[in-house]
């Protein structure tokens, strides 16, 4: 993974017709991370997706590219980001192969490029076929095409697995897992799927309407101080976690879950063997990104 931050935004604030989509948001994003980009929908995400590529300006704040503000980019800024942000647009009676040629000769780029990301997309057997005909799975494959066109060190996608069946899923989240870890790209994904991005993303930001609720490397966040404990000897394992002055809830009998740091685990664990008490079962609580996420929004 490589050091520093690529992009980042500083404040954004954004309304449309007086109602405030988006409010005082900053992000960054580590170069060469997975970064999810999660909420539900309606939180805000294209919009401030839009901001970032410089699609649309910010009421205050700013977005900077390498340090620079994307201002002073303008169009340059694509030289080094691709970007799928809505629905792509394309010509649906021309082909697959004439759609992306279309874009290569508007910017002078060479025409070979077409034929490898049209590889790297899975849709080469295609290449010859109207957009008019394909399925919204494969209409979504051309649009992530069109963003990798001429290597972008920067991928932006907006929901890129929208419409695909479960197979199709896998496989453009192991190729966007791929494009980061071997490819050194940084990706940046929105979603409303958080159980998908669990899969894929090493940092996250959260947002719900229009504001941050948590940014950071995903493997903190669901890291947890709770862990479930299983023993025989239920009673007394409860009246030893009082006597500890521990936190913990009674699940079922002889079943808890106990908050508690890692390093206090075996000093627990000696306890309860010195006190004749069978553990069965001691292990941290995984939480999903989901229960995580709905457990911060209420805190907000």
């Amino acid at each position: 993974m490589g050091e520093g931050t690529v992009l980042q935004a500083s404040r954004l604030t954004k309304s449309f017709r007086a109602q405030r989509i988006i409010q005082d948001l900053s992000l960054k994003i580590p170069e060469g991370s997975l970064y999810g980009f999660l909420g539900p929908n309606g939180a805000g995400k294209t919009t401030t997706m839009r901001m970032l590529v410089g699609l649309i300006p910010p009421d205050d704040g700013e977005v900077l590219f390498k340090g620079k503000s994307i201002r002073k980019w303008k169009s340059a800024l694509f030289e080094h980001v691709g970007c799928l942000i809505d629905t792509p647009s394309y010509y649906p009676n021309l082909s697959a192969y004439e759609n992306l040629a279309y874009i290569q000769k508007m910017v002078g780029k060479p025409l070979k490029e077409i034929d490898r990301v049209l590889h790297v997309t899975g849709i080469f057997k295609a290449r010859d076929k109207k957009v008019k005909h394909f399925s919204l799975g494969m209409k979504q494959r051309l649009g992530l095409a069109m963003a990798l066109l001429n290597d972008p060190e920067v991928l932006i996608l907006d929901e890129p697995t929208n419409g695909l069946d479960p197979e199709g899923i896998h496989e453009i989240r192991y190729l966007l897992i791929d494009l980061c870890r071997q490819e050194g790209k940084t990706v940046f994904v929105s979603s409303h799927n958080l159980a998908e991005m669990e899969m894929m993303a090493d940092h996250i930001a959260l947002i719900d309407k229009g504001r941050l609720i948590y940014e950071g490397a995903l493997g903190t966040l669901l890291m947890t101080e709770q862990y479930v404990l299983r023993v025989r000897q239920g009673e007394k394992a409860e009246q030893l976690l009082e006597a500890e002055g521990l936190e913990f809830c009674k699940e079922a009998p002889g079943a808890f879950l106990v908050e508690i740091e890692q390093e206090e685990v075996p000093r627990l664990l000696r306890l309860m063997i010195s006190q004749r008490i069978d553990v069965l079962e001691m292990a941290r609580k995984k939480q999903t990104l989901e229960e995580l996420f709905l457990s911060l929004v209420r805190d907000e």
